[in-house]
């Protein structure tokens, strides 16, 4: 008998502190178990006070940023001009805010729900889809000297948003009616065709014309928030492909041409890990085989950074950016057009000289795979701020010199990482629509569908 009760005062200890190491700080433990910390390459734990410093000037950016007419964001920093994906980043950046101790409920509500009601209303285009350049401070359709001009559609930033909006109804359940509502006003009847293709759209002489804009990566991880919604998506899973190599490491790259489809082939960060920041690379729905895919190519992608950075010496962090002067924005690629470490401005010329260690995969990379890599990457980039403006695009890889723009999407970044960080891993515990959500009732009402070719609906989609 004193030796069974001997044995319960070792194990009641043991298991209470087990249940506090789990479950306090809001069940971060637990997370950190049932997600796979254990074996994870992660960082995943209670940010450090300098971490919480870093999240802070990263919302210091929507703090200057936001207007107060609309609740949008300023893309960059002080020019009202905001597409769909900083849209979608925005209400990532608020979610991470709140769950980071950045904003109180109150503020959250009042930032949330003037959002919700500028998306509500947000002007469409000619086809009932979103434009692909709105003014910030007034919401109207504009091009990029903020004119109003007749706009197309991009899948890739509707997709960006459509996955930002299933993430705050799963992190705030109350507001579940105002987001799906958001969706429901848009025809999807263009933008993905019966094989689960997804289009986009410009406008050219006046008129619009469609393309099939999205290159691997981006397809998938776009197809992989149409699905959230109950959308098929089938062909946009698995775009042709075709391997290179890097360092004797194998990448899959898009196997489309870029001198006949007028398309870059890019391969870059964030496309790759972005999927293991939201899902652990265990998108819903999808199967075991392309989930695998998705999490090796993240890993090369990853690994052919390292290994430039431990073989020749020159520190690498690859994704898009902007800069102050044309071409504007830029695309870093680890694999660009045919070439590796190619770096392309939008107006599809090479420029060496811009090539940088941005801070937005310096973020992503840092919180996924913890090595002595990353530990160098953020080394040199944990500087790259104004507490008062918020982070710089990145440090250019030639110099050392810093591109001193500030950005929505980096600063989102910043937050959004930081969240998976203190989340203990991936942000999305599911984010499949419900059954018994008002999108699902609204598309599935045999007498009043919306016509636009949602999920469920028996609507014509257009023909091409």
């Amino acid at each position: 008998m004193f030796k069974t009760v001997g044995r319960w005062l070792i194990v009641v200890p043991i298991i209470v502190f087990a249940a506090f190491a789990l479950f306090s700080e809001g069940g971060a433990g637990w997370r950190w178990l049932t997600k796979g910390g254990w074996h994870t390459s992660a960082r995943i734990s209670s940010l450090t006070p300098q971490e919480q410093a870093w999240a802070q000037i990263a919302w210091r950016y929507f703090v200057n940023n936001t207007q107060p007419q609309t609740g949008l964001v300023n893309g960059s920093d002080k020019q009202p001009r905001v597409t769909l994906w900083q849209m979608g980043d925005t209400l990532i950046a608020l979610l991470a805010a709140k769950e980071l101790g950045l904003v109180k409920e109150p503020e959250f509500d009042a930032r949330l729900t003037r959002l919700l009601g500028t998306l509500n209303r947000l002007p469409l285009t000619d086809a009932r889809t979103p434009g692909r350049l709105y003014a910030s401070n007034t919401a109207a359709i504009v091009d990029f000297s903020g004119k109003p001009v007749k706009s197309g559609w991009s899948a890739r930033d509707m997709a960006r948003l459509m996955l930002a909006l299933r993430l705050t109804a799963e992190r705030a359940p109350q507001y579940r009616e105002y987001l799906d509502k958001i969706v429901l006003r848009w025809n999807f009847c263009p933008v993905m065709d019966s094989e689960g293709e997804l289009w986009s759209s410009s406008i050219q002489n006046g008129q619009p014309v469609l393309r099939e804009e999205l290159r691997l990566g981006e397809s998938e991880y776009a197809a992989t928030a149409f699905r959230l919604w109950g959308f098929p998506a089938g062909k946009a899973l698995t775009p042709p492909s075709r391997n290179v190599i890097v360092y004797q490491r194998k990448l899959a790259v898009d196997a489309r041409d870029p001198r006949t489809t007028w398309q870059p082939s890019l391969l870059s960060t964030l496309p790759w890990m972005l999927p293991g920041l939201e899902f652990g690379w265990q998108p819903p729905g999808l199967t075991d085989d392309l989930r695998r895919t998705l999490r090796t190519q993240a890993e090369r992608v990853s690994l052919s950074q390292q290994t430039r950075w431990e073989q020749d010496k020159v520190l690498t962090a690859r994704a898009d950016f902007n800069v102050a002067q044309a071409p504007w924005h830029v695309e870093d690629t680890v694999w660009g057009n045919g070439y590796a470490w190619n770096t392309l401005g939008d107006d599809g010329k090479y420029y060496p000289r811009l090539a940088q260690v941005t801070t937005k995969a310096v973020f992503i990379l840092w919180v996924l795979w913890e090595n002595s890599w990353t530990d160098a990457l953020m080394a040199v980039t944990e500087h790259l701020n104004d507490p008062q403006r918020g982070w710089f695009e990145g440090r250019v890889e030639a110099t050392g010199d810093i591109n001193t723009m500030v950005t929505l999407s980096t600063n989102a970044m910043v937050l959004e990482t930081l969240f998976y960080k203190a989340n203990g891993g991936p942000l999305f515990r599911d984010g499949l629509i419900a059954d018994d959500s008002y999108f699902v009732r609204r598309t599935r009402d045999e007498f009043n569908p919306p016509g636009l070719c949602l999920p469920g609906e028996p609507a014509t989609r257009s023909a091409r």
